[in-house]
């Protein structure tokens, strides 16, 4: 495996875990044990961390595909680094825009599908 597929593979891990992390904070606020706009922001902060590891990834897939001379082994590996890469702001723009008392479930809500969205990517990849 080259360094830049470590790299990425690294990036993924570390997408995962902020991803579990804000899923966690937002299932936590919409529970109600937590609460506050200190919780609020900390989600925030996580969407941020998972939107540039996210997205460091996507910029790093051309150059490994360019380098290995081919791309992902199945075409869907793009549409799922596309979900994973808005899910979770989409939905927590969503919540801002509709001022809703319930953003940590929005916010729970868009770590899962980019949980699911992560684990397909996992699978289609190399």
């Amino acid at each position: 495996m080259s360094t830049l597929a470590q790299v990425h593979a690294w990036l993924a891990v570390g997408a995962v875990v902020v991803a579990m992390l804000a899923t966690l904070a937002g299932a936590a606020l919409g529970a109600g044990f937590a609460g506050g706009r200190r919780w609020l922001v900390a989600a925030d902060r996580l969407i941020l961390a998972l939107l540039v590891l996210v997205a460091v990834a996507v910029a790093l897939g051309p150059v490994l595909a360019l380098g290995r001379g081919s791309g992902p082994s199945d075409p869907l590996h793009l549409v799922y680094a596309a979900v994973a890469l808005l899910a979770m702001p989409v939905l927590r723009l969503e919540a801002m825009r509709r001022r809703s008392a319930r953003a940590g479930w929005w916010i729970c809500a868009g770590g899962l599908v980019t949980l699911g969205a992560l684990l397909r990517l996992w699978a289609t990849g190399g």
